[in-house]
């Protein structure tokens, strides 16, 4: 039996998941929402889409910075283009993770 409401994430092997306090507290800080205040099902219905929330956040930030997450998302191989643009912006983080660790050894520089 299968059920056709709330978010799937809420249901493991068929159960219907509780959140503890802390979680919510945690999520809280996330959001502009006040769970807490909720009756303990709506708790439960405002905590999934925070968390929903979090997870469209996430997708949209890897499709900003990753060239090929989108191909890959839908399925596809991503594009000649798509690769050589995320093997630059690979090269161009390291070099400036190596910059970075030459500059930060420098004596009297302010940490």
């Amino acid at each position: 039996m299968s059920n056709n409401h709330g978010f799937a994430r809420i249901y493991e092997q068929g159960d219907q998941v509780n959140y503890g306090r802390s979680n919510v507290a945690n999520e809280e800080r996330h959001h502009t929402r006040n769970a807490e205040g909720y009756r303990p099902k709506d708790q439960n219905k405002a905590m999934n889409q925070m968390l929903e929330e979090n997870i469209q956040d996430d997708v949209a930030e890897r499709y900003k910075h990753d060239p090929t997450y989108r191909a890959t998302m839908h399925g596809n191989e991503p594009s000649k283009g798509a690769k050589i643009d995320a093997e630059i912006q690979r090269e161009e983080e390291e070099l400036l993770r190596r910059k970075q660790e030459k500059t930060d050894s420098l004596p009297g520089k302010k940490q």
